[in-house]
């Protein structure tokens, strides 16, 4: 809410300022006055030294970046901070106060714009210290932190995930060669969509993520709530309502309302469905650094709806892919040593063939989970380019926006949020805040070089 006064009402700061003159400060009193950065430059971290400035929320974050005027703002005042530094030297010494403020800009530029604009925004801060940025290593460590290619990645496997799902929806429980190609978003099928909407997988991903976020980590009992809210209100939903819940899914629901059952139960042949797979990116985003924690909340999440030994080691397969890729771990390296590991029958006998060596027909694109995942990883090795990955996925068709949400994930979990077409980003319904929220999670935890 103060963020929102502060912004959208021009509420003044307590020493008077508003956020229209904020770029317009002299170099002096952009020195002198601490409290406006975290107003101007807003994050998840509260600040120590200024305590009634607003820590960023989920929400807020969304709100702000959805906002065209905040963002001309937000770029005025990344020029403007540059136009300081340039002008002043005492920031370049070993610490300074302003390297905390240069560390706030670089963070929120990225969740509240993009990632490129914080690299651009980094870079110039090391150009202008010139030969005494050897001195300021700790603060170096920060900025390389917030400005890091693994949000990147991180925000090109949320952001894929759904574009596959929105590409793929229209052609869903369509035979392959039935329809026209998909070259672009498009309106229409089973649920009579815009273009540029998504399904149940992107919403089930939102929960996952949401939960992740508020909980500081994986808890079923939570991210079965947020499913039920999903499935009963419409929440994180592209038209405001929920479209494509599975069977087993559906089921699992009304036995947690019934019961607070955690783990799903059995049920009959529908338990080796698709539907945990579809939505795993968050789990790779939140633990971007710890493979063994992110394979093992993989599998927590898929045990939450599917009663499958079969779908937990998917998630799990792709969940260290994922983190491979989100690390830039080659792809080829990554996909060889998952391969070669110990995997039940029906996972290891679908990669006996390498996917590079197939033809279309022998790859299955159907709800079974194995097949999902195989198609995916297909689609991928068969591609050059995130579009061209996402588009050969979708094409498949049957089971489209789901083999397009897997390989959604992996393709912009190995080429990036920005080589992502503007034209995908542009036309996908809610991508600012599923942008913003793959940055809260790929931020949430301290980024460190463990992934093998």
């Amino acid at each position: 809410m103060k963020l929102k006064l502060f912004h959208e009402a021009k509420a003044p700061l307590a020493n008077g300022h508003r956020r229209d003159n904020l770029p317009l400060l002299s170099d002096d009193e952009f020195e002198s006055n601490h409290g406006f950065i975290q107003w101007a430059f807003p994050t998840p971290e509260a600040s120590k030294q200024v305590t009634n400035a607003p820590a960023l929320d989920l929400q807020s974050a969304v709100w702000l970046a959805e906002n065209d005027e905040f963002i001309v703002f937000l770029e005025k005042m990344a020029v403007r901070f540059l136009e300081f530094l340039s002008a002043k030297k005492q920031w370049r010494q070993a610490y300074d106060h302003n390297h905390l403020r240069i560390s706030r800009a670089i963070q929120s530029l990225r969740i509240l714009h993009s990632w490129e604009l914080a690299v651009w925004f980094h870079q110039q801060v090391i150009n202008l210290a010139g030969p005494d940025f050897a001195l300021m290593t700790t603060a170096a460590e920060h900025w390389s932190h917030h400005a890091s290619s693994i949000h990147d990645k991180c925000a090109g496997s949320l952001v894929g995930l759904a574009i596959g799902d929105a590409l793929g929806a229209p052609v869903e429980f369509c035979g392959r060669g039935t329809f026209e190609p998909v070259t672009g978003y498009r309106g229409g099928g089973k649920f009579s969509l815009p273009a540029g909407a998504w399904t149940d997988d992107t919403a089930m991903a939102l929960c996952l993520a949401s939960s992740l976020i508020s909980h500081n980590g994986l808890d079923q009992r939570d991210l079965l709530d947020q499913f039920c809210r999903w499935a009963e209100f419409g929440e994180n939903t592209s038209t405001g309502a929920a479209v494509g819940i599975g069977q087993n899914t559906l089921r699992t629901l009304g036995d947690f309302k019934r019961n607070g059952e955690l783990q799903a139960k059995p049920f009959g042949r529908k338990n080796d469905g698709n539907g945990s797979i579809m939505r795993l990116a968050p789990v790779a985003c939140y633990f971007a650094n710890d493979i063994s924690s992110a394979a093992e909340a993989a599998g927590a999440q898929s045990l939450t709806t599917h009663a499958s030994t079969i779908a937990k080691e998917c998630c799990e397969f792709l969940a260290t892919l994922l983190l491979d890729l989100i690390n830039d771990v080659p792809w080829d390296d990554s996909l060889s040593s998952l391969i070669r590991r110990d995997w039940c029958d029906p996972l290891a006998s679908a990669f006996n063939v390498h996917p590079r060596d197939l033809v279309p027909e022998a790859v299955r694109s159907t709800g079974y989970v194995v097949d999902t995942l195989h198609a995916a990883v297909w689609a991928v090795s068969q591609s050059n380019s995130f579009e061209d990955a996402i588009l050969t996925a979708v094409n498949l068709g049957d089971d489209a926006d789901t083999v397009g949400a897997v390989a959604g994930q992996l393709a912009g979990g190995l080429y990036g949020y920005s080589e992502v077409s503007r034209h995908l980003k542009d036309g996908l319904l809610k991508e600012r805040q599923i942008y913003v929220t793959s940055q809260f999670l790929s931020g949430a935890r301290p980024l460190s070089s463990t992934v093998r």
